[in-house]
């Protein structure tokens, strides 16, 4: 007989456990699945001594990786299964996390290392979005060089290209369905209210957003600011450049700031806003 039990399944990890009296099962294979689509993979290989005194073999007998659920996918839909076998864990009773306590978790979805290899292993993602998103986990910020063709082409054309990469992006990043927002003639000052309506929109996720002009301008961030700690001055800044053919993605979670007279240059931002506000 086999039992097992999924103790807790979010946007970014599955745990629980697995056991058979009959079978060893530690160092086994176990798939998660959202409907018929594996989106996580990890080793039956934790010890639980709460099942070791249940009488659970030697307790070996739990596991936990990190999963990559796409938009619109909901976590409460994912089972587990073992590799190759057609047993199938289902949530039923399993203990959920309540969505208020997943503020946390959901504020680093996009932002799990292990998670980002496991969808570019997968092909889920191109080299140049995994090193994007990592970078924009890891810093607050990352600039992305895009293949653009400026020649001949209108100012107005070349934004909605950028527009529609800065769309992707946040989407993966967000980890859930968005449309993007141009917003031109914005200016640094704009961007604390900006910060506002991102959080407002997606409370559990990071307020990021994408910046881009058609000449270059130049920003300020303290790398790393925006996973928390001491305030940080943005006079410890190092300087980033966006526009022309590079689209700056940046978490508004982190300090920034423009130096003087820079401020007040117009530029473009890419704001996530929920689909239904664009109807």
């Amino acid at each position: 007989m086999i039992r097992g039990h999924i103790d807790l399944a979010t946007r970014a990890r599955v745990e629980g456990w697995i056991h058979s009296d009959r079978l060893r099962l530690r160092g086994a294979t176990v798939l998660a699945f959202h409907d018929d689509q594996c989106v996580g993979g990890g080793t039956v290989e934790v010890f639980r001594q709460d099942l070791a005194d249940a009488g659970l073999g030697d307790g070996f007998v739990g596991f936990g990786f990190p999963v990559a659920l796409g938009p619109g996918q909901d976590p409460r839909v994912i089972d587990v299964r073992l590799d190759g076998g057609t047993l199938l864990l289902k949530q039923g009773s399993s203990a959920l996390a309540p969505r208020e306590s997943l503020t946390e978790d959901r504020r680093r979805q996009g932002r799990d290392p292990a998670a980002l290899s496991w969808m570019l292993g997968r092909g889920w993602l191109a080299q140049a979005q995994h090193d994007a998103l990592r970078g924009l986990a890891r810093f607050g910020a990352h600039p992305m060089t895009l293949g653009l063709e400026r020649r001949g082409r209108d100012a107005r054309a070349v934004c909605d290209e950028v527009a529609l990469q800065a769309a992707d992006l946040l989407e993966l990043y967000l980890q859930t369905t968005i449309d993007c927002e141009i917003r031109e003639g914005v200016r640094g000052h704009d961007l604390p209210a900006i910060r506002r309506a991102v959080r407002e929109a997606f409370p559990h996720a990071p307020p990021a957003i994408g910046l881009w002009s058609p000449a270059e301008r130049r920003i300020d961030v303290v790398e790393g600011s925006h996973l928390g700690g001491a305030p940080a001055d943005v006079s410890a800044g190092l300087e980033y450049a966006f526009g022309g053919r590079t689209l700056l993605l940046l978490d508004l979670d982190a300090t920034s700031g423009f130096r003087a007279g820079d401020g007040s240059m117009p530029f473009t931002a890419f704001v996530p806003c929920r689909p239904e506000e664009r109807r």
